[in-house]
């Protein structure tokens, strides 16, 4: 993918995730692999509202810039990671999303009783907590990769992987939802369906 192109696609999924509430602050972290040595990643502290091309760094697959005044955000372990053990996805996107955040408390596989939940929400694992930004997080959750495309991180956020990042952002969206309506259901005292 040419690198304007790719910038411009960060930009918006961004403003996107921003906008959804699939993060808040500057929490959420995204990355786009360019080719098979490069990526372009998100840098450290900034917030997805209103990314800048200066916003986004470009690495290797190591996650290292080669500009020591640009750091990449502190979870380029974790993406780092998701593109070694799937070598066919071009994208990956870290989220705290408020109700997978809550539901990853119960430390259970998001239920997908729901017809949008079946039918388009692939199949989500869970990596128990490790501290963020840190090896034993990226190991974890590169293990959890290898078998699927969502991985909902205890007490942490949601990562999807894939070939777009539109087909990211739909799977976020869809987590968030599915877990927004477990939770609500589960306070409603009702049992989740086959």
């Amino acid at each position: 993918m040419k690198f304007r192109i790719a910038q411009r696609e960060l930009i918006t999924i961004g403003r996107e995730l921003w906008e959804r509430r699939l993060v808040t602050g500057s929490s959420g972290n995204l990355s786009l692999r360019l080719d098979e040595d490069r990526l372009l990643m998100t840098r450290a502290g900034v917030s997805l509202r209103a990314l800048r091309p200066d916003d986004l760094i470009l690495t290797d697959l190591q996650g290292q810039s080669g500009d020591d005044r640009k750091r990449p955000t502190t979870e380029y372990l974790l993406h780092v990671a998701a593109y070694r053990e799937r070598p066919d996805v071009s994208v990956a996107v870290h989220t705290h999303p408020t109700f997978c955040v809550v539901w990853s408390k119960y430390n259970s596989v998001l239920p997908r009783d729901t017809v949008g939940a079946r039918e388009t929400l692939r199949d989500v694992i869970v990596a128990p907590y490790q501290p963020p930004g840190s090896s034993a997080l990226a190991d974890e959750v590169g293990a959890a990769i290898r078998s699927r495309d969502n991985v909902l991180m205890e007490r942490h956020g949601f990562l999807s992987v894939a070939r777009s990042l539109e087909e990211a952002l739909l799977q976020t969206d869809l987590a968030e939802e599915a877990a927004r309506i477990a939770y609500l259901s589960r306070l409603a005292g009702l049992a989740p369906t086959d």
